[in-house]
């Protein structure tokens, strides 16, 4: 059967529709963007990485240390839309520095957070101000640079911004475990202040002397939404985030490393090998589908069906075999969640190309909520699986296997959605 294709004419000018040559300035503009995005990221994951001297800190089980990473995820999800409307009322420029200034009271919040309620403020804050910093990104892509580069540059951007993990991973936990709790998250918040100051020195909203530079005309929120929410590529972006990046997020987020050292029975630096296998394959690609977006435009969502067919395809085999998988065995499967986490920005440009220019932040908002609110339920659905499956503990491989197979159900709704909104009328 053919694959959907989708109609992308559109009556719309959007700002990255104009063929404008790229200012000497997009690039420094583009860089500090992607240096908040990084930090960004950092201040994200960093909690990942601090999870036993949070459970000494606060006294608590693993049970309520995975409530930190659901508050965190769930916030950035639900802030999307109302980020989003701020963003295409307010600029880039600032909803950047109002992101930055919100993560680091988070971080300051949780250096001397001594309970859970605190910390879980904090964390909730980390959220609110992360959703606003992607966004804020792609949107400065779109008004800096020409129509074919923009895709290229915005898959750039998101996958530099993805080594903000290698920050926590290394020079944040080196601290936090050398100089203590305190110190390590106050020094996440200097980090992001260094952002706010790069942006309020480099950042502009739009070129100078372009159209779009101006302070825009109050639009009602009311059409901004219509403008978004009925439109059907903003739609197929939602459903090709979802898509591509649900597995990609449960697994990576929280239940990877468990699968892995606990069902295949894989040790430290094995694991440690895979991760960091899977981000060196991201990086390559993500240029290389960002080239293919701009080139081929008609063809974007077909790109989301290779990469969800991979997933599927990839998953199905490795959940299928009843015994342990050494890291050679599953290292197709790590390839492919590298696969699906560089195809996702192509979520974003199919929501660029059906808006108006005035919606293009929020239609980016609502893209996003499709793989992270995907993503939290992949994550709560594993984990009720195994409760029901081993409510002792201890899970086996079978219960592994049975808990992540139920993402099938998550990733068949996405891919429905997808087809739903690229078949022609």
């Amino acid at each position: 059967m053919p694959l959907p294709r989708i109609a992308l004419t559109s009556s719309v000018t959007t700002p990255s529709a104009r063929h404008f040559r790229r200012p000497p300035r997009a690039l420094l503009v583009w860089a500090v963007g992607v240096f908040a995005y990084l930090c960004a990221v950092s201040g994200r994951a960093s909690f990942g990485v601090a999870g036993v001297e949070a459970s000494e800190r606060f006294g608590v089980d693993g049970a309520v240390l995975s409530l930190f990473g659901v508050v965190q995820l769930g916030t950035y999800a639900a802030a999307q839309i109302p980020a989003g409307l701020l963003l295409d009322r307010l600029g880039p420029r600032r909803m950047m520095v109002i992101g930055a200034v919100t993560m680091a009271v988070g971080q300051l919040l949780l250096a001397i957070a001594t309970d859970v309620p605190t910390a879980l403020l904090a964390r909730l804050l980390t959220g609110v101000g992360d959703a606003a910093t992607l966004i804020s990104v792609v949107r400065l892509v779109t008004v800096w640079f020409p129509t074919h580069q923009v895709p290229v540059f915005t898959q750039l951007a998101t996958m530099i911004g993805q080594f903000g993990q290698a920050v926590a991973a290394v020079p944040f936990l080196a601290l936090l475990v050398g100089a203590g709790w305190t110190a390590a998250w106050s020094g996440l918040a200097f980090l992001l202040v260094l952002s706010v100051l790069l942006v309020l020195a480099v950042v502009q909203d739009a070129p100078p002397g372009d159209p779009t530079d101006h302070v825009p005309e109050p639009v009602r929120a009311g059409q901004v939404l219509r403008d978004v929410f009925t439109s059907r590529q903003a739609w197929s972006g939602f459903f090709l985030h979802a898509l591509t990046l649900a597995t990609v997020n449960s697994f990576m987020f929280l239940w990877g490393v468990p699968y892995l050292t606990e069902g295949h029975g894989l040790g430290a630096a094995e694991v440690g090998t895979l991760l960091t296998v899977n981000v060196v394959v991201m990086v390559a690609l993500g240029p290389l589908i960002g080239v293919a977006t701009g080139r081929f435009p008609h063809h974007r969502a077909r790109l989301g069906w290779i990469a969800g067919g991979i997933l599927t395809l990839t998953w199905t085999v490795t959940l299928l075999v009843p015994v342990p998988l050494s890291a050679w065995q599953l290292l197709p499967l790590i390839v492919a969640l590298a696969i699906g986490s560089a195809t996702c920005s192509v979520g974003f440009d199919l929501a660029r190309t059906g808006v108006p220019g005035r919606a293009v932040g929020t239609a980016t908002g609502m893209v996003n909520i499709g793989g992270y609110s995907t993503s939290l339920l992949a994550v709560l659905l594993i984990g009720v699986v195994l409760d029901l499956l081993a409510p002792e503990g201890g899970a086996t491989l079978g219960d592994y296997r049975a808990a992540l197979a139920s993402m099938g159900v998550l990733m068949g709704a996405a891919a429905l959605g997808l087809y739903v909104t690229t078949r022609r009328s």
